[in-house]
Order: C-alpha cells, then sequence, then structure tokens
C-alpha cells in the first residue's frame, strides 16, 4: 500500500493527538462528576473508555513510524512528528491520573471520597484541568503558538487551587482523619499533574513549530 503524502500525514497525526486529547479531557470531567457526586457507575464508565485512547495512541505512534520510514523527514518535518510522539505519552499520562480519579470514587462507593470542606476546590481543579485539556487539543491542531504560550499561564490556577489544598489539609482542626487527608492529597496531585502534562502538550507543539526544546522556552 502506497503510504500518504507526508503533509497528509502530518495533519493525521495532529488530528489524532488532539483527539487523545479531548478524550483525556472528557475523561477528567466524567471523573470529576463521580467524584463529586458519588456516581460509581460514572466512575465505572471512565474506567471502560480506557481502551479507546490505547486505541488512539497505538494508531498515532503506527503512523508516526510510517511517516519516518517512508518519508525520512528532516527539520520541521521531523519536529513535529517527534512532538506528536512526546505529546502522546504525556497524553496517556493525562487519562491515566484520570483514570485514578474514577478509581478512588470506585474504591470508596457508597461512602463519599471528598469531604464538604473541598468539594468546591475540587470542583474548580476540575474545571481548571479539562480547559486546560480542551485547549491543549486546540493548540495541537491549530499550531497556535500564541495560545500554547498561554497554557503555561493558564496553569498558575491549578497551582494556587494545589496549595490551597494544603492549606486546607494542615489545618490542625481537620476533623476527618488521615486516611481521608492522605486521600485528598493524592486527589489534589492527580489534578495538578493533569494540568502540568496539559501545559507539556502545548510546549511540545512550540517546539515543532519554533524548533526550540520545550524546556528551553521562556514562558
Amino acid at each position: 500500500m502506497v503510504p500518504a503524502p507526508l503533509p497528509q500525514q502530518l495533519a493525521d497525526l495532529s488530528d489524532l493527538v488532539g483527539r487523545m486529547c479531548t478524550h483525556a479531557a472528557g475523561s477528567l470531567q466524567s471523573a470529576t462528576a463521580a467524584l463529586l457526586e458519588c456516581r460509581e457507575r460514572l466512575a465505572l464508565q471512565v474506567i471502560a473508555r480506557e481502551p479507546e485512547l490505547d486505541a488512539l495512541r497505538v494508531e498515532t505512534e503506527e503512523l508516526a513510524r510510517d511517516a519516518l520510514l517512508f518519508h525520512q523527514p528532516v527539520a520541521g518535518d521531523l519536529r513535529s512528528v517527534v512532538s506528536t510522539l512526546r505529546s502522546a505519552g504525556d497524553i496517556d499520562r493525562m487519562n491515566r491520573l484520570a483514570l485514578h480519579v474514577a478509581e478512588a470514587v470506585q474504591r470508596r462507593h457508597p461512602a463519599p471520597t471528598l469531604p464538604p470542606e473541598v468539594r468546591d476546590d475540587f470542583a474548580e481543579m476540575g474545571r481548571v484541568a479539562v480547559a486546560l485539556a480542551v485547549k491543549a487539543a486546540d493548540v495541537v491542531r491549530s499550531r497556535n503558538v500564541v495560545r500554547a504560550i498561554e497554557l503555561d499561564h493558564d496553569d498558575d490556577a491549578m497551582d494556587v487551587l494545589h496549595r490551597r489544598m494544603f492549606e486546607v489539609l494542615m489545618d490542625p482542626h481537620w476533623p476527618h482523619g488521615v486516611a481521608t487527608a492522605v486521600d485528598v492529597t493524592l486527589l489534589a496531585r492527580y489534578y495538578e499533574r493533569f494540568a502540568d502534562h496539559a501545559v507539556a502538550v502545548a510546549r511540545e507543539t512550540v517546539y515543532a513549530v519554533t524548533g526550540e526544546e520545550p524546556d528551553a522556552i521562556p514562558i
């Protein structure tokens, strides 16, 4: 079978990574609803959808391999393929973090996973994280460097929420015991890491377009 032209393969790779990012956003959105509303069935649906993301990643990796094998891209085209593979890894981790949230709901059911004191904060963390993932999907598809750079600043809101969570947990009057504190700490970390990976996806797009390594870009 004759491979598609390289420009078409690169466009298809961007679309696949965008779909992966949208999938991860949907997983976390549903997992957050399950967390806030104690909905075990919804949590199980999130877990059951994991193979869909795995299939998208396999398709992405196979297409990237074909692009490298048949077209031997250089310069910007090579960077696009490399950034695609890196981004796919970040998005896979994003989806796994969403699964961890759903698994926490399943593990605690029928008891609520969150105490009342932190519900509003987790609702906001979920909103911020999902918005970051949706924006990252748009960045991947559009290759818009300006919007990519914005994500790093958008992530500041998540950092503030994450720090606030520690303030709540360190309150000497925390009434919910060590086990709940551990659960809340881990859950907050899942959201914070999800957001970090979304930013990493945007940075990879900047690398593909500009040629600068993501960690070297002052954003």
